[in-house]
């Protein structure tokens, strides 16, 4: 018999002779784990590669890359040639040479650079889609799966800050996050052992997205990063190359745009043979003026797949595309584009049984006022990212919604009050008091019980407040359980314990020796200690390989929400009930504070969820127009129809430009002249000397017609120069930015701890009933009043001097007594950041500068997080006067980040 791998062996008989069998090496337990990343990481991106429409479409897009690829290893057979860094073709439609080259590098580092719109998202998410399947191997063709392919993860930048928190560090927090239940190995989560071996590969995109600073900071700890942790990067070309700093020994592949015959060949074989005749015009156009607008317009990936989606519907024409006189220009036929794939998007579908609308049903008008609002919601927030939880940062449910919830807890406690008073007149003979405050006191108890579970439900599994995540299955008890125990460290675990056994265990020393012990004991164990476990159970975080989606998120709260108010509330209630009845008081009695205890909790546990505050937000602003009322419903047919996608819990625009485009904000004109777009000024600067507020030099402008007034927003975000402030002095020159000022004290860091006892204070008056009694309202306004008088009096007090000295020595700044001196050989950066003053959030931004380790430290007032020292808090925004920036470029020689 020859030498052959078997699945089974059965004995039937003797076997005459040896028989030998050689059984494989056990696996690793790191290796089933990479596996079963591996295979999570594939579906998820083999489905966002089919929404997008790359992988089944007839004529695949073959865009050009420019490649310099670096040494390869040792392994990879024979030695690099000489000309191994020289640029050399890629095509996207060969993926599998991309790759090669990628996995023979010496180091694998791989940057890929293009301009807007030209490929390097669907590259990357291509890539993975193939790493992954490499790794996993194709059981069907008996293909092994190669171990040594890393498992690649594609991260979006934007949640990283990579000026406080290390690579290793953040693609561990990250692998934990989105995919809790990978298999344990010496029994804790993988991720730190698969990125200590480098069995992963982070593919990073949008860093273009970033600030420069968050950008040039990126750069600089991926250049730190060890050797065998490898990655890909992706970037618009030009953000790339105006910084100061370069990705170090990495190989890079560059876009080329694409042809116009490529275009028009692509165009034409995805187009149905019945519309070939109304693209004509089309590839008229493209032959006949190569470099004309539309042209020009189709030289991107992303303009040809929108000119591909937009004039799919048979009741399109594409021939407008060819009118020059309507599109004169490149940017007129991209605006089309991005207008007309909208209506495309939302054409009726077929119907899914397992969905609740039938999709494709929206008016394209009233969905494109939709996605713009979106999108300028995205930009205000300088973000690319939506996530359902944060819709109530939107203005206008930031000024409805949180009002509404605090009507609706009124409206619920007074509601439930006026019931079971009633029910108290007719059916109960137990003696009653008629003092409203002792009538609320189950109501007012239960919703502090409700918030020391609340508390000891965040701190055990370390949850962020009204931040939701994918939940497990608590009727699956045994999985529930395992996540429990799996997903609390020991310090949050002692922390929690001590939120939940320390007011318990107060309660039940104070009971003893009391009139009714057994009640107060009865109320600890049945309305705190056991809903707080239970409520552990209810909470614990799915043990899933899986990425969580946006429906699921949410779908997990709105199942949490649910199950709090069917189980968690009613046991406080019970334990308020069972007090009630352990002291003497009736079965009409017990049903009563039954309904004031789980009253109570209903309103700290549910109505200040995330689920029920995105219900109330997204009530408002549909109520106003902004969203549509079946907001999930909308967004995922926004994701079919190819103008989202998805990043976890997350939504985002296909493409950064269409985003923009939505939002209003102009799209950004690459110059003739590359040296044109490195520079940074129009020429030399020229000193000048100011003394107090001066009327600066107006130079000669055109008039132009009136347009709208800047709003708040505008000016805000953008500060006079501090020489144009009262009591400012400022001397600038070419050796020294000096100034010198006075200024009111403005402590805003006490406002949010008075804003909470405010709330707090109102709930209390809610529970106790004290609408129409002045000592209720008192309560409730002495804190603004107390954070006003805070205000007042720093106003009152003598003005503080303010100085700074920028040179080419330094910073030196002082504020009153206290002084701070950076020398630039110990300053490493200069950025603006939120100003902590002995950890103290205080409400505004100031430069703040980044020390060599071992430089002297300035005073305890100057120190700020993260290793961050300030120089001077100046504003509300994050923003900074332009003089002062000015300064900081001129003689921070690059540090400055602006």
């Amino acid at each position: 018999m020859r030498d052959s791998t078997i699945e089974y062996l059965v004995q039937a008989g003797w076997i005459q002779g040896d028989l030998v069998v050689n059984l494989p090496p056990p696996r690793e337990a790191v290796d089933t784990a990479a596996e079963e990343l591996a295979r999570s990481v594939r579906a998820q991106w083999s489905a966002e590669v089919a929404a997008w429409e790359l992988g089944d479409i007839e004529g695949p897009l073959a865009v050009r890359w420019l490649a310099r690829w670096g040494a390869t290893a040792p392994a990879g057979g024979t030695a690099p040639a000489a000309d191994a860094t020289a640029a050399r073709p890629a095509r996207s439609d060969r993926l599998g040479d991309i790759a090669d080259a990628l996995l023979d590098l010496d180091a694998r580092r791989l940057l890929v650079l293009g301009g807007p719109g030209s490929g390097k998202s669907t590259l990357l998410a291509m890539t993975v889609v193939l790493l992954a399947a490499r790794h996993l191997g194709d059981v069907t063709r008996r293909v092994p799966g190669d171990r040594g392919v890393p498992v690649p993860l594609l991260l979006s930048l934007e949640s990283w800050d990579a000026e406080s928190v290390g690579l290793r560090d953040w693609l561990v927090a990250r692998l934990a996050e989105d995919h809790p239940g990978l298999p344990r190995v010496a029994g804790a989560h993988p991720a730190r052992r698969l990125v200590r071996d480098g069995r992963v590969l982070p593919v990073l995109d949008g860093l273009d997205e970033l600030p420069e600073h968050r950008r040039a900071a990126v750069i600089r700890e991926l250049n730190s990063a060890p050797r065998e942790l490898g990655f890909v990067l992706a970037s618009r070309t030009q953000e790339y190359r105006t910084l100061d700093v370069r990705v170090v020994g990495a190989s890079d592949i560059e876009a080329l745009p694409v042809g116009p015959r490529d275009a028009a060949v692509h165009l034409l074989r995805t187009a149905d043979r019945a519309r070939h005749e109304q693209w004509g015009p089309v590839l008229d156009e493209l032959a006949e003026h190569p470099e004309g607008p539309l042209g020009q317009a189709l030289s991107t990936p992303l303009m040809i797949w929108l000119a591909r989606r937009a004039h799919r519907p048979a009741h399109t024409d594409p021939a407008r595309l060819a009118d020059r006189v309507r599109l004169p220009t490149r940017e007129a036929v991209e605006s089309h584009l991005m207008d007309t794939v909208i209506p495309a998007a939302f054409a009726p579908r077929a119907h899914d049984s397992e969905r609740l609308h039938a999709p494709g049903h929206w008016n394209p008008a009233r969905a494109r006022g939709w996605l713009a609002f979106l999108a300028r919601e995205l930009e205000r927030r300088r973000t690319g990212e939506f996530a359902w939880w944060r819709l109530n940062r939107a203005r206008a449910a930031r000024l409805l919604a949180i009002p509404t919830l605090v009507a609706l807890c009124i409206a619920l406690a007074e509601s439930m009050m006026a019931a079971v008073t009633r029910v108290e007149d007719a059916y109960s003979d137990s003696p009653q008091l008629n003092i409203d405050m002792f009538d609320r006191n189950y109501l007012f108890g239960a919703a502090v019980l409700a918030t020391g579970i609340q508390l000891t439900t965040l701190q055990w599994y370390g949850d962020r407040f009204w931040e939701p995540r994918r939940r497990a299955n608590p009727f699956k008890a045994g999985a529930a359980l395992r996540s429990v125990s799996r997903a609390a460290s020991v310090r949050r675990a002692l922390t929690s314990l001590a939120i939940l056994v320390v007011p318990g265990g107060f309660l039940l020393l104070m009971a003893q020796g009391t009139y009714h012990s057994e009640a107060f004991t009865a109320q600890a164990v049945l309305g705190y200690i056991l809903p707080a476990l239970v409520m552990l159970v209810i909470a614990a975080p799915a043990d899933t390989v899986d990425a969580a989606t946006p429906d699921e998120l949410l779908a997990g709260e709105r199942r949490a929400g649910l199950l709090t108010l069917g189980v968690v509330a009613p046991l406080i209630g019970l334990g308020t009930g069972a007090h009630s009845l352990l002291t003497e008081h009736g079965t009409v009695d017990f049903w009563v504070a039954f309904a004031k205890g789980m009253t109570g909790a209903v309103i700290v546990l549910v109505a200040v969820s995330p689920w029920c505050l995105w219900v109330v937000s997204k009530s408002w602003l549909a109520v106003l127009g902004r969203v549509p009322w079946s907001l999930m419903e909308f967004l995922r047919d926004a994701y079919g129809g190819g103008l989202l996608q998805r990043y976890g819990g997350t939504y985002r625009f296909r493409h950064l430009r269409l985003q923009e485009h939505l939002a209003g904000r102009p799209a950004a004109v690459l110059p003739a002249d590359p040296l044109l777009a490195a520079s940074t000024g129009a020429g030399p600067r020229q000193p000048f000397t100011v003394t107090g507020p001066q009327p600066s030099p107006q130079p000669n402008r055109q008039p132009h017609p009136a347009g709208p007034q800047p709003r708040l927003s505008e000016f805000l975000d953008n500060p006079p120069p501090l020489h144009e402030l009262s009591g400012y002095t400022v001397v600038s020159n070419d050796h020294e930015y000096a100034l010198d000022a006075r200024d009111r004290r403005l402590p805003l860091g006490h406002w949010p701890l008075c804003g909470l006892f405010m709330v707090l204070a109102a709930v209390r008056m809610a529970a106790t009933g004290n609408w129409d009694n002045t000592m209720g309202w008192s309560s409730v306004l002495f804190w603004p009043v107390f954070a006003v008088f805070v205000n007042v009096a720093a106003f009152l007090l003598p003005k503080m001097r303010l100085t700074l000295r920028i040179d080419h020595w330094g910073i030196v700044a002082s504020r009153g007594r206290r002084r701070a001196a950076y020398s630039w050989e110990d300053v490493l950066a200069v950025r603006v950041r939120q100003v902590y003053v002995r950890g103290r959030n205080q409400r505004v931004y100031g430069p703040h500068v980044r020390l060599r380790p071992g430089a002297p430290e300035p005073p305890g007032m100057f120190r700020g997080r993260d290793g961050w020292y300030l120089v001077m808090a100046l504003h509300f925004r994050e923003s900074v006067p332009p003089d002062l920036a000015g300064a900081l470029t001129r003689f921070s020689g690059g540090r400055w980040r602006g």
